[in-house]
């Protein structure tokens, strides 16, 4: 059998034509119905749904060829897919994902790279790097993904695009894919900002708030050090014309957190799939298969130290959010994605600055929403809110405040 992540051998071909890399052929434009409809909020929007989640009487491929071929046609939706289904949403297709949800580049060895619409010399960052570029594209008005590491909230900034991790477990993940059972959460992205308020509404059976927020931003040189010169310029530019954003002294320890946030989901990626590594690791690519050889190390002794920065990470966190009004605003990533060109040093170095950033809502199953906000060097970068746990609704009333700001 030939490898299929070996250059002569590609799976591009089962990818639909004509959107960029986005969407896989299986399932695009199958006309979907709901088993139990429920209403019309989103009649007429179009949904892109990452390849993690069950469609009915289709395979889910998660990415990898061979376990799209050892998997199944699933008997019914995924509980996110139906949700958007009983709401009135109509269907596109299945989108792209990285391999078993385990990157945040956007690159997948067996099916290239999805296009990245706002800046195509860059790649357009994952793992939900399909969902994100057909929204980007215009080729869907909202896009289900999963966020683990960041895998919603670095694409959005990416592409420039909404996205959002809401609370960890304030959504049904089942029929998902779960690469780490404590930080996986359903995410989405959207064109607009009504769109990724009213895809909440329709995935957590809840209503919009008129809860007035609090704005933090945090004085933390540890913060402001990851930032590229220009992000950090803007960021402080921002800050200094909001008169009622609230600095906040902090020290958070983002390089251990971050460390802790690696060790504890490469322990729950390997409980979850080592044994379906350990039978095909010669079927993933090669930055995936090192991924999980780490994964296969990880010790129990390592386990407990890292769960112990969580604990003390959650407990700074909760001390800075002490209050259901108050949100933290601050950059979703550090930098613009990385070019295409970037060899791997680059996108690994991008990764684990992005990491500290990113871990802060992960570690504390947080919500945390990304917004479109300024250009640098042509590609976007996205600002964030993050929430306290279960404030979901305040994060996005937040985001229509804090819009309008920019917009002004």
């Amino acid at each position: 059998m030939n490898n299929p992540h070996s250059p002569h051998r590609s799976f591009s071909s089962q990818l639909q034509p004509d959107t960029g890399g986005a969407f896989l052929a299986e399932a695009f434009g199958l006309p979907l119905q709901a088993h139990l409809p429920l209403g019309n909020k989103l009649e007429g929007v179009r949904f892109a749904v990452k390849d993690v989640f069950d469609i009915a009487g289709t395979r889910t491929g998660a990415g990898n060829p061979v376990w799209l071929s050892g998997n199944p046609a699933a008997n019914k939706h995924a509980a996110a897919v139906e949700r958007l289904l009983s709401d009135g949403a109509r269907f596109v297709g299945k989108t792209l994902t990285d391999e078993l949800t385990y990157s945040l580049a956007g690159i997948n060895a067996h099916y290239g790279v999805p296009r990245n619409p706002a800046s195509p010399d860059r790649l357009p960052g994952g793992s939900s790097s399909g969902s994100v570029a057909a929204v980007a594209a215009g080729l869907a008005d909202i896009a289900l993904g999963t966020d683990c590491g960041g895998s919603v909230r670095l694409p959005a900034s990416y592409c420039g695009v909404w996205g959002m991790r809401p609370t960890h477990g304030r959504l049904s993940g089942h029929g998902c894919l779960t690469l780490a059972h404590s930080f996986d959460t359903v995410g989405w992205f959207a064109d607009t900002l009504e769109h990724l308020e009213q895809t909440f509404c329709a995935l957590a059976h809840a209503e919009t708030t008129s809860m007035p927020a609090t704005f933090l931003t945090l004085n933390d040189s540890g913060i402001n050090g990851l930032l590229d010169p220009a992000v950090f310029d803007a960021f402080s530019k921002l800050k200094n014309e909001q008169s009622d954003f609230l600095a906040v002294d902090s020290e958070l320890e983002l390089a251990s957190w971050a460390a802790a946030f690696r060790i504890l989901q490469a322990s729950e990626a390997w409980m979850e799939h080592g044994l379906w590594v350990t039978q095909h690791a010669d079927e993933l690519g090669v930055d995936i298969r090192q991924r999980f050889n780490i994964a296969a190390g990880v010790t129990a002794t390592q386990v407990r130290t890292a769960q112990e920065v969580r604990i003390a990470a959650i407990r700074e966190l909760n001390r800075i959010l002490d209050s259901q009004h108050k949100v933290i605003v601050l950059p979703t990533v550090p930098t613009p994605a990385p070019l295409l060109t970037a060899d791997s040093a680059t996108v690994d170095d991008v990764r684990m600055r992005s990491q500290h950033l990113l871990c802060i809502a992960g570690l504390a199953g947080l919500p945390q929403l990304s917004m479109p906000w300024i250009q640098v060097n042509g590609a976007p970068v996205g600002l964030s809110i993050i929430g306290g746990r279960g404030c979901d609704e305040i994060v996005l009333h937040a985001a229509h405040k804090l819009q309008a700001r920019i917009t002004n």
